[in-house]
């Protein structure tokens, strides 16, 4: 039981494995603004009793390892992570994130969210770990399936 967490009416265990990407997938994140994004991010769990086991980055997108208590809704906490670490990003990096995104725009609206009991937290979190590596880069090529058919003229 040691590797339980204790609140004043509960005992519990949640772990989520979050995935937030940038708008557009455009590569904005840097080594240093994904350092500075890990660091808020950890400030910002501390603040809603959440603690963040683990977090990496890579170009386009941010993984993160979050216990939280079970009063904290998860959407709760990545709505506000997602908001805080846009303006902060945005407000430190804007000359840089500007040549990348317009507007207030930061984040895709969407996000990835699991529970990881199916998996060890240790293979969760050495995934999370590896996402700057170069054997970790996108293992999937464009198909061009999805490309605009040519049409001839009928003049």
């Amino acid at each position: 039981m040691d590797s339980y967490n204790r609140g004043s009416h509960s005992v519990y265990k949640l772990t989520y494995h979050i995935i937030f990407v940038t708008k557009y997938r455009k590569k904005v994140i840097t080594d240093e603004i994904g350092d500075f994004m890990k660091n808020h991010a950890a400030y910002l769990c501390g603040r809603m009793d959440c603690t963040l086991i683990s977090a990496e980055t890579d170009e386009d997108h941010m993984h993160l390892l979050v216990s939280m208590p079970p009063d904290v809704a998860p959407v709760r906490l990545i709505n506000s992570l997602k908001t805080q670490l846009s303006k902060e990003v945005r407000a430190t990096y804007a000359s840089h994130v500007e040549r990348y995104l317009w507007k207030d725009a930061f984040w895709s609206a969407s996000y990835f969210c699991a529970t990881t009991g199916s998996v060890s937290m240790e293979t969760v979190r050495s995934y999370i770990e590896s996402q700057r590596t170069s054997e970790h880069k996108r293992k999937y090529t464009k198909s061009g399936k999805y490309k605009r058919a040519i049409h001839p003229s009928t003049d």
